[in-house]
């Protein structure tokens, strides 16, 4: 019998035929009456189905795979290849019935799970995929590719299992037992600091694990430098004793300070600090802030010093002069900042205080200040900046450094700590914008280009949507680029979205898909000042939309405006793109909670981004011009919208990225899914080539936004390493 008859004769369940006898509707009846020919049958197409799934030809294997599951629906390895090459091809509500219905035969075998929740991945299910995953773990305790999955997704609990698996495979149960209580067993202090660099090599913690990380990586001493002067001005307001202790142990270990003022002090701290601080330095005691000099004494004669503001709570670390004046030979800067950590009183009698959470620092950024403090309570700077900066806080003192060009340094290491715990709410509705955004008159007007081809329904969503949500409706043109759509249905919704709208114009463009192309192309014809390129598969959800973007494009030094995206289930898709995410590109604030403030309110705050996507950019149509557009010749589809961002960076602008602007996308409905694809993969492939020749594989390796503490072994901001002298003098000079 033929191979494609057969095929046809399973999928119909046509056993009668293929018995040879009428009403034959069971195919056990065709296996008792027929064995040794379903026999021959079933290897027929399950031989065809392995030949077209080793030949990546899923979909075709899925066909055969179907017959052979149908002439034998107990084999349920068949039905998991089926569920499998279904996956693949894209055939994901099929695949999702089959692996239930294995499910139901076969509820304790843990792949199915692991396949099913693959499955929910690809549909941006993220909850079920999850669910999924540890259903298969529940089943199957040693599955490798669940624990990969959930540690990848962030999941805390599976990063400690998966951490607390590769400790015992790598044998360092004792090592970590050792270093755990390093703190407790001084005497054993120069064995272990041979043991620790093999930890840290291959060790992460979920940040939630700080405590834990703590007691095992110290913050490393820095390459010799030469001590620099160093004026120390700390507030003394209701202070406790056992701050105050902390705080006079550590600044009297620093060879380098030459004067101390405190500020707000009781008698009794005064008295304090006069008899635990070595003899001879010099100290003086203020009411408040206000009474500090206009001028310090040591700046008329020693200007290469350097001022450092401690806030009341801030307990200093012991190498914190010598980190700063590391810092200062090394970067030339004008200003540091420093990361933080949170302290709760210790049980243990060799130290008052003990670690258990860090506060790791974003970089600098003057528009993100305005919202949220990133610096807190301690910063250095030159003592030649002491009159221009006296009596302000540390956030401004960026702030105002940023205005005027000084060199900012970030050293990521918490040189710094507090008793005092964070009161900032986990949850937060976005920031309004810095008033130097808001505008209070008419938007420029905009063009908004949306490419699409047989999305029509999508697309008038989204369209509607924008006409819909903003607030100068008459002041937004829209041009459809219709790239080769030949679903009938699809071309009448596109003419009925132009017939309702009349500033909706479509153009037509059959051409290979070439993103970068198509919108360089349709921004020929624009005359508006502004352009935003949107993607056909999204829908605004933010009312008054144009009236934010208008007033961030406004800004002389705003280059592109990138907009909060969310999935269905109302997490974060995209809040800006880190750049050096695993040796490429990822969204920031992946899958994070829409109303998440957590680092800092990173996610409510409009700020400075690396880059944004090109599914939602914002540009001055004279700014894309000069520009030169996406570079449709290197990148057709992939990092141009990256490439741009990089290169109006090296003009000087900014790319700016605000949660105020909220549209929900579904990511892999624009062009499906690349993975699955060998030509978009290889494609993909040499656009990443292309990308590196023109910034170099360096441009890929770190993000000047992003702590260094932060591993990329998963999603973004879940977990830390240890930070290396090495690592963080790389940070220093980037910052």
């Amino acid at each position: 019998m033929p191979v494609e008859e057969l095929l046809t004769l399973c999928r119909q369940e046509d056993w009668s035929r293929l018995a040879g006898q009428k009403d034959i509707s069971d195919v056990r009846t065709l296996w008792d009456l027929r064995p040794a020919a379903c026999q021959q049958w079933m290897t027929t197409l399950t031989r065809e189905a392995d030949q077209m799934r080793d030949a990546g030809n899923p979909a075709d294997a899925a066909n055969f795979y179907k017959g052979a599951f149908a002439l034998a629906p107990w084999r349920l390895d068949l039905g998991m290849q089926l569920g499998n090459m279904l996956k693949d091809s894209g055939q994901l509500e099929t695949a999702e019935h089959i692996y239930r219905t294995i499910i139901t035969q076969a509820p304790e075998e843990a792949e199915t799970y692991l396949q099913l929740g693959h499955v929910y991945k690809i549909q941006g299910r993220r909850i079920l995929a999850l669910n999924h995953y540890h259903e298969a773990l529940e089943r199957d305790p040693t599955c490798e590719a669940a624990h990969r999955e959930l540690f990848l997704a962030g999941d805390t609990a599976a990063q400690r299992a998966s951490m607390s698996h590769r400790h015992l495979s790598h044998g360092t149960e004792q090592s970590l037992h050792l270093a755990a209580t390093l703190a407790d067993m001084r005497h054993r202090l120069d064995d272990m600091t041979a043991v620790l660099p093999d930890i840290s090599a291959f060790n992460a913690f979920p940040s939630e694990d700080y405590a834990i990380f703590r007691k095992l990586f110290r913050i490393p001493p820095p390459p010799a430098a030469t001590p620099l002067p160093l004026t120390v001005i700390i507030a003394q307001d209701d202070v406790s004793e056992a701050v105050a202790a902390a705080q006079m142990t550590a600044l009297g270990s620093m060879s380098s300070l030459t004067k101390l003022y405190t500020t707000g002090a009781s008698s009794t701290l005064r008295d304090a600090w006069n008899t635990r601080m070595r003899p001879g330095l010099s100290i003086t005691h203020l009411p408040d802030a206000d009474a500090l000099p206009a001028t310090l004494p040591h700046t008329e004669k020693q200007v290469s010093g350097n001022v450092l503001l401690i806030g009341a709570d801030c307990i200093p670390s012991p190498l914190l002069a010598d980190w700063i004046a590391c810092a200062v030979q090394t970067s030339t800067c004008d200003i540091a900042f420093f990361d933080a950590e949170t302290l709760t009183l210790s049980i243990s009698r060799s130290a008052l205080f003990e670690a258990t959470a860090l506060q790791p620092r974003p970089a600098a950024d003057a528009i993100w200040l305005e919202q949220e403090d990133t610096i807190g309570d301690a910063i250095v700077f030159s003592a030649e900046l002491w009159p221009t900066y006296r009596g302000k806080s540390p956030a401004r003192i960026i702030r105002d450094g940023l205005t005027t060009g000084q060199r900012i340094a970030h050293i990521p290491y918490p040189l710094v700590a507090s008793p005092r715990p964070s009161d900032r709410p986990v949850c937060s509705a976005p920031h309004p914008l810095p008033e130097q955004f808001v505008i209070h008159d008419l938007p420029e007007p905009c063009t908004v280009v949306i490419c699409t081809r047989d999305n029509a329904a999508d697309c008038c969503t989204m369209v509607d949507s924008l006409f819909a949500t903003a607030r100068h409706p008459d002041r937004i043109h829209c041009l459809i680029v219709d790239n080769g759509t030949r679903i009938a249905e699809d071309l009448l919704l596109l003419e009925k979205l132009a017939t309702r709208h009349p500033r909706v114009n479509i153009l037509r463009d059959p051409s290979p898909f070439n993103w970068s192309r198509l919108n360089n192309e349709a921004t020929a014809g624009i005359s508006t000042p502004n352009i935003l390129f949107c993607n056909d598969d999204m829908q605004m959800l933010s009312e008054n939309w144009d009236m934010v973007l208008a007033g961030l494009l406004r800004a002389p030094s705003t280059g592109a405006v990138g907009a909060r995206l969310l999935y269905s289930d109302d997490t974060i898709q995209h809040a800006g793109v880190l750049l050096g995410w695993q040796g490429s590109v990822i969204h920031d604030g992946l899958y994070e909670p829409r109303d998440s403030n957590a680092h800092f309110g990173r996610w409510q705050c409009t700020r400075q981004v690396s880059a944004v996507t090109g599914a939602f950019l914002g540009i001055r149509a004279e700014v894309f011009a000069r520009a030169g557009g996406f570079d449709a010749e290197r990148m057709p589809i992939s990092y141009s919208d990256i490439d741009l961002c990089l290169r109006l960076q090296e003009q000087g602008l900014q790319i700016l990225w605000t949660p105020l602007i909220e549209a929900r996308h579904d990511e892999s409905a624009s062009r499906g899914l690349d993975h699955l694809n060998p030509l978009r993969h290889s494609l993909g492939t040499m656009e990443r080539a292309a990308f590196e020749n023109i910034w170099g594989v360096r441009k890929l390796s770190m993000d000047p936004t992003v702590n260094p503490v932060w591993v990329d072994a998963t999603l973004p901001l879940r977990l830390i390493r240890p930070v290396s002298p090495s690592v963080a003098l790389r940070h220093i000079q980037a910052t």
